[in-house]
């Protein structure tokens, strides 16, 4: 480009994309608008300026974290980034985060993994293991995911991402009465839903959570195969309760923790 006394020639403004381009548009109209393709940086800003003002929190503050994605990823190479950070940056101390992880997890009675060892040194997969596991503990606990791979020779992770596949599967430990609130289409227009809400209203809990006394778990599941009985609901694995009522629902909670006090 030209220059006259080490000034651009011509009215002084610098060239944008937004020249061939309609006056409005889309919000990749208005960046475009933005940028000095020329002089690679941005219009009306001074060099080494980015984009940050276009992501800003409810409350109108900078959302900059200095990542340098923008830098590393900015299409006409305007960006430049000059990071100071405010506060001192922390280390990160891997060995230290994976003993505290560790740390944090419960303990578990190993003597009942034997059964697990057992039946995975028998010739089981990693699936049958993982179903003894959550018969012996009622879940499938950290150290025994890791337990599992140690004897598989497998990856943690690979366990792990089998474990979270299956919806059967439970990582966290559940209450001693496990209450499945049948949503299958017989039950739920038999009235299902307000089953589930009065369960809810009467344990203090969601669905999908466990009480804090740890006597229930309360879940909702697309189907128990009790349709003649709808709405259904299953304690645990063996007992079947049908044609519940919301108010019989609120009483069985009570009959339940009578019994699990008693």
């Amino acid at each position: 480009m030209a220059e006259t006394n080490g000034k651009p020639k011509g009215d002084g403004r610098p060239k944008t994309a937004a020249a061939a381009l309609p006056k409005s548009g889309s919000q990749l109209f208005e960046v475009l608008k933005g940028i000095d393709f020329e002089r690679r940086q941005l219009v009306g800003k001074k060099k080494g300026v980015g984009l940050f003002d276009l992501v800003k929190d409810p409350a109108g503050k900078h959302r900059c974290y200095a990542c340098t994605l923008c830098e590393r990823t900015c299409p006409v190479d305007c960006i430049d980034i000059d990071y100071c950070p405010e506060f001192t940056p922390q280390k990160w101390d891997l060995a230290a985060e994976k003993a505290a992880a560790a740390e944090a997890q419960p303990e578990i009675d190993f003597k009942l993994f034997d059964a697990v060892v057992a039946r995975l040194r028998e010739g089981a997969g990693l699936i049958e293991g993982l179903h003894t596991t959550q018969e012996t503990y009622g879940y499938l606990p950290q150290r025994a995911l890791e337990g599992i791979a140690d004897e598989l020779n497998v990856k943690i992770s690979d366990v792990y991402g089998v474990a979270t596949f299956y919806k059967q599967f439970r990582l966290e430990p559940v209450g001693k009465y496990v209450l499945s609130v049948c949503m299958g289409t017989a039950c739920h227009v038999a009235g299902a839903p307000l089953i589930a809400e009065a369960f809810a209203q009467e344990i203090g809990i969601e669905a999908g959570e466990t009480s804090a006394d740890g006597l229930f778990t309360l879940q909702t599941v697309n189907c128990i195969g009790s349709c003649a009985l709808a709405p259904a609901v299953r304690i645990g694995e063996d007992e079947t309760v049908g044609r519940l009522t919301p108010t019989q629902a609120r009483k069985l909670v009570g009959k339940l923790r009578r019994r699990g006090e008693a």
